[in-house]
């Protein structure tokens, strides 16, 4: 049945264009969430016709599975008393699990395809992941990543490092997507969307795969959900093998736009989301997921202050990093928004790449 949303732990924003409001800038220089997931690709690779397959995330398993052998799944400390296991997709060689969607999609393309090259717009974890897929193929596919201004230096270095090329284009992220739409059109380039396209989003949906494995008597898959891949993949994955383990997905309080979207009853692409540390999945959600959405048996939203709390937790309990997004799964359970039912629970730390200063302060202030 489709996932009532649950009522989110703060006031939501009002339901108002980001384009005609004023928004707060993104945290450490990372892209403005509200405005980056708000918009389809070049080259639409979804339809209405078209839903992920379970033959299709065992298929990219098997494509991608040399390059990315499956990431821990252990028992976590600070969780407990529950049985609560972490997947930890932070020890990605990106830090993040865009990486599996990423390198799939590059490994799903035909060699005229590749040859004419790949586009993505993105100041974090997707860049990333595509260009650690071109690297990891050898380099040979011309890759052109698109990154506004705001993108700490850091991380524009690492980017750098890599067989690809680095456009810095725009004050926000707004800018870059544009720019790189246009270059996609004109060059014939093929553009890599990181979340609302089902090579990409099979490959992030192997993460399901893999904690069935890893932990067949599980009971609660707990999953956080931005754009709307890793989710919809891995519901896809779970009940098609286990249909009795119950998928959760969860979004920071500060942007509902799941809840929102099933409420509203169309998938809300455009979300004026708040400011909020889990940036990465702040922002509207893409049609996959909500096509998907008779997959999911609950929605919550968790407060800026479990967030934090969460990652300090983490830090100090469990020896992961996680970032803000990265941290959505285990802080709904950490402050009681999922009540287990005594059955093991799986969650995904789906990223680790938090900014040191931010991560300072959260230590300092809980010191």
């Amino acid at each position: 049945m489709v996932a009532a949303a649950a009522a989110p732990t703060s006031p939501r924003p009002a339901a108002r264009s980001p384009r005609s409001s004023p928004r707060p800038s993104p945290p450490s220089g990372r892209r403005c969430a509200s405005s980056s997931r708000g918009r389809p690709p070049a080259e639409p690779t979804v339809d209405d016709e078209r839903t992920l397959t379970l033959a299709g995330i065992e298929n990219a398993r098997e494509r991608i599975r040399r390059q990315l052998p499956p990431t821990p799944l252990r028992r976590s400390f600070a969780l407990r008393p529950h049985d609560v296991w972490l997947k930890l997709e932070c020890w990605q060689p990106t830090g993040s699990f865009k990486v599996r969607g990423a390198l799939h999609h590059l490994v799903s393309l035909a060699e005229t395809e590749r040859r004419r090259g790949v586009v993505a717009a993105s100041a974090g974890n997707h860049a990333l992941g595509v260009a650690w897929a071109v690297q990891t193929l050898g380099g040979s596919v011309p890759a052109v990543l698109f990154v506004p201004e705001t993108v700490p230096r850091a991380k524009l270095e690492k980017l750098r490092s890599f067989p690809v090329t680095v456009r810095v284009t725009g004050a926000t992220y707004d800018d870059a997507y544009d720019a790189s739409l246009a270059y996609a059109e004109a060059a014939g380039a093929r553009y890599i969307h990181p979340y609302d396209d089902p090579l990409t989003a099979a490959g992030q949906g192997t993460v399901g795969l893999e904690i069935l494995e890893q932990l067949p008597d599980v009971g609660q898959v707990v999953v956080p959900v931005g754009g709307g891949g890793l989710m919809a993949a891995t519901a896809v994955a779970v009940k098609a093998k286990a249909p009795g383990v119950r998928i959760v997905a969860v979004q920071p309080a500060a942007s509902p736009s799941l809840s929102e979207s099933l409420a509203r009853g169309e998938a809300l692409h455009l979300f004026p989301a708040a400011p909020t540390l889990a940036d990465g999945v702040a922002g509207g959600i893409g049609d996959l997921v909500f096509r998907h959405r008779a997959l999911i048996d609950e929605v919550v939203n968790v407060p800026e202050s479990a967030i934090e709390e969460t990652i300090v937790a983490l830090l100090a309990e469990d020896q992961v990093v996680a970032e803000g997004a990265g941290a959505l799964a285990a802080a709904a359970l950490r402050c009681g928004l999922i009540a287990p039912d005594g059955r093991p629970v799986a969650v995904v730390v789906s990223g680790g790449n938090i900014d040191a200063r931010h991560l300072a302060r959260l230590l300092a202030a809980r010191g």
